[in-house]
């Protein structure tokens, strides 16, 4: 009796904590792959790639090792962030691109990369979608970084909406724009007198929510915004560093190019025992304890 007391107790208390415990969140895949693009279908608005390595991080000793790593080819196909990515992208383009949720996703962000001469490091000339999504630096030196201004009254999970981007161009370590932009505006940069330049559009956005005022932290699904970059080479092209370190499987030597973001796992889904499945559950307990007496 005093036994089936205490369980009756220890269950309770388990039941309860469920039903007031924070979400629990699951993971959705995001892969970020390397490959060429071998089909684009306007009608639906996807791409695909045959994509033949895949990025990925070594945590050994605690700072992260990461690069691409052979894979066996896969064909992957995704809903692609804008539809102007069409009069960029061709079959055959090679591109590096990371898709949320697998084949049959949505494409996050989709670079075209090129490979300099004497480099084996590859650099993006394009980008559609989330630059942070892309851990592949941009060519000309150039770095694009930005953060989001959440509209607190169009929340829901995790993330906001949008009002806007403050988006902060760099020429190597120099910010050489600076501006907050609003969904549709655009900016660009061409001061550097070696015919490059760099424009950066922004489509739209998601911020954190609990970057809102008394916002509770809540885990799900990571911001996404939607950006049009695109790269003009100085005149001659681009050049490749006078040291690169081989892109080779993780954990062999292979690094995260400077002045990217490791891709992080997106998180989404909710897990709660509702008021009334836990006195359900409660009275299948009361009764099964009840046979045993």
């Amino acid at each position: 009796m005093v036994e089936n007391a205490q369980s009756m107790t220890l269950l309770f208390l388990v039941v309860v904590s469920l039903c007031i415990a924070s979400p629990v969140s699951a993971i959705v895949q995001e892969i970020t792959y390397r490959g060429s693009v071998t089909a684009m279908d306007p009608l639906t608005l996807t791409l695909t790639i045959r994509a033949e390595s895949q990025y990925g991080c070594n945590y050994t000793g605690g700072q992260p090792s990461c690069g691409f790593m052979p894979i066996a080819p896969v064909q992957v196909v995704g809903a692609v962030p804008d539809e102007g990515l069409f009069n960029t992208f061709h079959n055959g383009d090679l591109v590096t691109a990371t898709i949320l949720g697998g084949t049959g996703g949505q494409w996050a962000g989709i670079a075209l990369v090129v490979l300099p001469p004497g480099s084996s490091t590859y650099v993006a000339t394009d980008i559609y979608g989330d630059p942070k999504t892309i851990p592949v630096t941009l060519g000309g030196d150039y770095k694009v970084d930005y953060s989001t201004l959440p509209d607190c009254s169009s929340c829901s999970g995790s993330v906001c909406k949008a009002l806007s981007a403050h988006v902060v161009v760099r020429s190597g370590e120099t910010i050489v724009q600076e501006q907050s932009l609003n969904n549709g505006q655009s900016t660009r940069y061409s001061g550097r007198n070696d015919g490059s330049s760099i424009s950066v559009l922004y489509l739209s956005g998601e911020a954190p929510g609990d970057s809102c005022p008394g916002a509770t932290p809540v885990t799900g699904m990571q911001p996404i915004s939607n950006f049009v970059i695109h790269v003009t080479p100085p005149v001659g092209g681009f050049s490749g560093p006078r040291e690169t370190v081989q892109q080779g499987p993780v954990g062999e030597g292979a690094e995260k190019p400077n002045g990217t973001a490791v891709p992080e796992k997106t998180q989404a889904g909710w897990f709660f025992l509702s008021p009334a499945a836990a006195v359900g559950v409660l009275a299948m307990l009361r009764w099964a304890c009840g046979k045993n007496r």
